[in-house]
């Protein structure tokens, strides 16, 4: 079945994408659908009920039995939990669907362990709107989008390649890029890896390459933008005025220094120093959007923090985690603060892999040519 009565084309070409190519439902499939309640009256786990009810009506048709569970409970800095009454509806599931932004497997580690450990399909879900379903970026082929997170690790795949990132706002870095590989106690997988190869955690849509581990890292590095995630904790908006200037010396944190913000970021940093050690202070890590129609209207999401996340999750935006600390048994979750950096130019060995932020690997023919099997679809879109 291709069309669902009641959901308009445009959101059904989405929602194919999703539950045809992506999550792959099957007659039979035991799906579950997570989302929080206070999300649909305009909380940071903004959501849709209409676009929860099209993700249950797509599944059903392809004969797969769907249930929805809306959580109420409210999630607490620091103190964010698995809650066990999901634990199990995700225990007895074959693909989780979750739309809550509270609940992201990139911090919370039980969560992240528990996945793999009982081996449910994780959808983390990006579009929680009816808008958001019918925009190009939800649109765009899965098979496309998957293609150029694993083409865009192409340049990364040379150990102790020396790297140079400059970005229009004055921002220098440089440094050596490290193995392809995951290192111990840090989330992540192999830089070419499929991610249906590599884990449980199936995104829709995709949006980000593995973390690039570096060395020697030194620079500097001006940023108005975090992914909301933990910004929302330190009291920033999704972007602001005063940029936050960091200083790197040999892969650490050497200053902090800018507005009200910069103080924001030094105190959350500081607390979560406290709980997750001296790895907090390292600048050894970054990596960047791959989806190439990441961007959204405030016409088709009105929500600045989800405006936010679709654009982190293109490759115009690179991002640097400040702080790179394993989850520990007192603190056990991943800190997963960024530094967002966009529109740069960034050469490894010497060759351009970015130009003005437009990823090269964006003009390698294997994209050209699946674009061409869906010739109804966005594509790859014209180079400005």
């Amino acid at each position: 079945m291709s069309q669902q009565l009641g959901i308009p084309k445009a959101a059904m070409d989405a929602l194919i994408q999703l539950v045809d190519h992506n999550a792959e439902i099957k007659p039979g499939m035991e799906v579950l659908i997570g989302a929080h309640l206070d999300g649909a009256y305009g909380s940071a786990n903004y959501v849709d009920p209409v676009a929860v009810s099209w993700v249950q009506a797509v599944c059903a048709s392809r004969g797969a039995n769907c249930t929805v569970l809306w959580m109420d409970e409210i999630m607490k800095k620091h103190e964010w939990r698995f809650p066990p009454i999901l634990k199990g509806a995700v225990t007895n599931a074959d693909v989780f669907f979750n739309f809550s932004l509270d609940l992201a497997i990139e911090e919370n580690a039980e969560f992240r362990g528990y996945i793999e450990e009982c081996k449910t399909w994780y959808c983390r879900m990006f579009p929680v709107t009816t808008g958001l379903m019918m925009s190009d970026w939800a649109r765009t082929p899965h098979e496309l989008v998957v293609m150029a997170r694993h083409l865009s690790s192409n340049p990364f795949m040379n150990h102790m390649a020396e790297f140079e990132m400059t970005a229009p706002n004055g921002s220098e870095l440089s440094g050596n890029i490290l193995d392809p590989v995951k290192r111990e106690g840090i989330p992540g997988m192999p830089y070419n890896s499929w991610r249906k190869d590599a884990s449980h955690y199936i995104p829709w849509p995709e949006w980000v390459h593995p973390p690039v581990n570096c060395t020697n890292v030194n620079g500097v590095l001006y940023f108005d933008r975090m992914l909301p995630y933990w910004g929302r904790y330190m009291g920033l908006p999704p972007v602001w005025e005063t940029p936050i200037k960091i200083e790197v010396k040999d892969s650490k944190m050497v200053s902090i220094t800018g507005g009200r913000e910069a103080d924001l970021l030094k105190h959350t940093l500081g607390e979560l120093e406290e709980r997750a050690g001296e790895g907090m202070k390292k600048f050894d890590t970054f990596h960047f959007g791959i989806h190439p129609n990441a961007s959204v209207t405030e016409e088709q999401c009105p929500n600045a923090v989800y405006r936010r996340i679709v654009e982190h999750s293109g490759p115009r935006c690179v991002h640097w985690h400040l702080g790179s600390a394993p989850a520990n048994k007192d603190y056990n979750f991943y800190p997963h603060v960024t530094g967002d950096l966009m529109d740069i130019d960034l050469k490894i060995a010497g060759k351009a892999a970015w130009e003005k932020g437009w990823m090269l690997e964006l003009d390698n023919p294997k994209l050209k040519k699946i674009a061409d099997k869906y010739p109804d679809l966005p594509g790859i879109p014209e180079r400005i």
